[in-house]
């Protein structure tokens, strides 16, 4: 009788420690996978991001061939592309122009300053910004 209560014993102890492993196996691949969503999510962010900076880019690129071109240009106008849509502002100031550029919900904008449009163009600054 007591050779079959320790052999019952050993047997709830293997299962016993095989539920905590198990357990503690799980708790640590969840974790993990939290993890790696988390980092998925911020790495779409930061592509996301860039869309909207490059689409504010472009917006002043943009511009900036429209000023070449036609030295009244008021800027004002919206460009829709497949990612998202950007928009120049009214230009102000002897040639400043701003962008802002929408693109997965992440905004982003850029202001550039001319000094000189003829015969070969100046940009003295061109710079991203928070707010206008």
């Amino acid at each position: 009788m007591t050779n079959n209560y320790f052999k019952n014993q050993k047997g709830f102890i293997a299962i016993t420690t095989v539920l905590i492993i198990l357990v503690i196996v799980l708790v640590v691949g969840i974790s993990l996978g939290l993890r790696s969503i988390d980092e998925m999510k911020m790495a779409l962010q930061k592509s996301q991001s860039l869309a909207a900076y490059y689409l504010a880019n472009l917006c002043a690129e943009h511009g900036l061939m429209e000023l070449k071109e036609n030295r009244n240009y008021a800027g004002g106008e919206s460009l829709n592309m497949e990612n998202g849509s950007c928009t120049i502002l009214p230009i102000e100031d002897s040639w400043i122009i701003k962008t802002s550029a929408n693109s997965f919900n992440q905004v982003k904008k850029i202001k550039v300053v001319i000094s000189q449009i003829s015969p070969k163009m100046i940009v003295d600054s061109w710079t991203e910004v928070a707010e206008f």
